[in-house]
């Protein structure tokens, strides 16, 4: 309020420095009281707060105006049609968004089936829109510019909220006709397994992990997924049926895709929101997780809520009783590892002396401290070490580092220094999209001789190549790294400040001493079957769940 009387005076005296400072008045008082709030709240709410001050907007929506008259009096019909439509705009938005609250069941990929209407731009334009008349109008008046041009300002906020208030019209009408047609259509469509899914992210990767297996199994099944946002990102990896439950009728909703031919569900992220699901025990239920670690994540005692647990090898039930988790043995279930097929298998060591390639491939830091295995506040002395060595680098961090913006900057200044060394020595560094996009996993293992990581399903899967791996420890010596991961017996590990890197690089790219060993364990990790017969064990197994033959 005394942002916007402020406003209104400043902008009626006739000194200039005085209606300069009080057009900035009205971005100023709504800043700082954003900002006071801003660091303890997520990216999402941040950005939803300013929507939220609808009255405050509006005060100042008439402080602006009231400056306005008072620079261009003249002007008073055009001011006062911009005032009136800018706070009109500006009262009805929490009542615009409301209507656009669909609770909706929303379904990709499965016919007979309405589709919801995409909208035509995000919510949070009209806040933005608004935002932008006023700070605009402000500056306006400042200036003594002439008051059509606050009009044609205001103007864009009314075709705006009528094109947002048809959307949700037929938002609504087409949620309407999916919860009329959905069942029917599943019914007929006769699913014969669901991927179920809670989390919203990590989508691409731990979805897309398994759904080319899946696909393999060459059966009907549904990707059921709790969070609709995640939709269409499921929906173009794969010509399965996506579907969402409505959110304020979750349980009944998820009830409504539990179709007679449905007879198993299989799980690849270990959200607590996966019980809601697992309620349906008529169905089978099945943990594959996303990769294989020595990571937490891969012997949380929820895991022996599932009916069958998948593994790759005998090592993935041993971790479940080594941290005293009990789980019948009759419901592992020993798959191998189906992500290793495209592995080109070389056991025979690289000639002392020939080039090397190293891919540095650090996972993300975790969800809470005590899971947070990344090696990559270290990674950039790492890479430095390897490239002194004439070693050349492929860089690939875990998809997720890039949603953490501390780790984010330091990927970038990895990928700064694999440049500048490109640039400077011509070797065929990899990172980035070449790293990341255009190549797969499989893809970065079969172009290199060795693999420095953390503790990661890619360490698990390096393996399968029979190649050379080094580990990173983090807040534990070499010898407590060694107690408290399996894998890095087998692996080259480097402390935490990085003491021994020289020593390590040595082995890994010449000596190779636990060559041996490594192999012996590559069995109890991942099973026998390697290379192209790496999917077998897992396409009978789930296969024969999903008949009723287990």
């Amino acid at each position: 309020m005394l942002a916007a009387v402020g406003l209104a005076v400043g902008l009626a005296a006739n000194e200039p420095v005085s209606w300069v400072v009080a057009a900035l008045l009205p971005a100023l008082a709504l800043g700082v009281v954003v900002l006071r709030k801003w660091p303890a709240l997520t990216n999402r709410t941040q950005l939803g707060l300013f929507g939220t001050y609808v009255s405050v907007r509006a005060v100042l929506a008439v402080a602006v105006g009231a400056g306005y008259l008072a620079r261009r009096p003249d002007d008073r019909w055009w001011i006062c049609a911009a005032m009136a439509t800018a706070l009109i705009a500006t009262l009805v938005e929490p009542a615009v968004k409301s209507v656009l609250a669909v609770d909706a069941q929303k379904v990709a990929n499965l016919s007979g089936v309405a589709r919801m209407p995409s909208e035509p731009f995000p919510a949070g334009w009209l806040t933005s829109l608004s935002l932008a008349t006023l700070v605009l109008g402000a500056l306006l008046a400042a200036v003594a510019a002439p008051g059509w041009l606050f009009l044609l300002l205001a103007l864009p906020a009314v075709p705006a909220l009528g094109i947002t208030v048809l959307y949700a019209l037929r938002a609504h009408a087409a949620a309407a006709r999916i919860q009329r047609e959905l069942s029917p259509a599943l019914i007929r469509y006769a699913p014969a397994f669901a991927l179920y899914y809670a989390s919203e992210q990590g989508v691409q990767y731990q979805v897309g992990m398994w759904l080319p297996y899946l696909e393999r199994l060459n059966r009907p099944f549904v990707v059921i997924t709790r969070h609709p946002s995640t939709v269409d990102t499921i929906a173009a990896m794969t010509s399965a049926p996506v579907l969402s439950p409505r959110r304020k009728d979750l349980l009944p909703s998820l009830e409504e895709f539990v179709v007679p031919s449905l007879k198993a569900a299989f799980y690849v992220q270990g959200s607590s929101a996966n019980e809601t699901f697992q309620r349906n025990r008529g169905l089978t239920h099945v943990w594959l997780n996303h990769g294989d670690s020595d990571k937490q994540a891969n012997y949380d005692p929820r895991h022996a809520t599932y009916d069958k647990l998948f593994v790759s090898g005998q090592l993935g039930r041993d971790r479940y009783a080594n941290h005293g988790i009990a789980v019948p043995a009759d419901r592992f279930v020993l798959v191998g590892r189906p992500q290793i097929e495209a592995i080109e298998v070389r056991d025979t060591p690289l000639p002392p002396g020939a080039p090397r390639t190293v891919l540095y491939a650090p996972t993300w830091r975790g969800g809470r401290r005590s899971t947070n295995y990344s090696s990559l506040p270290v990674g950039e002395p790492i890479v430095a070490a390897l490239l002194e060595r004439g070693i050349t680098v492929l860089f690939r961090p875990h998809p997720l580092t890039w949603s953490q913006t501390e780790d984010a900057d330091r990927a970038r200044r990895i990928q700064k220094i694999l440049a500048a060394d490109a640039a400077a020595s011509g070797r065929r560094h990899a990172w980035g999209r070449q790293a990341e996009r255009d190549w797969d996993l499989p893809d970065c293992f079969n172009a290199s001789a060795a693999l420095v990581t953390d503790v990661s399903s890619v360490a698990t899967d390096y393996l399968a190549s029979g190649k050379p791996l080094a580990m990173v420890a983090t807040d534990l010596s070499v010898e407590g790294f060694r107690q408290a991961f399996a894998l890095a017996r087998v692996a080259y590990v480097i402390d935490p400040e990085l003491d021994n890197l020289s020593e390590v690089i040595d082995q890994l790219c010449g000596t190779d001493p636990l060559r041996a060993e490594r192999l012996a364990y590559r069995s109890y990790c991942l099973g026998d079957q390697l290379g192209p017969h790496a999917a077998e064990r897992f396409l009978l197994e789930a296969g024969r769940i999903i008949d009723g033959d287990r």
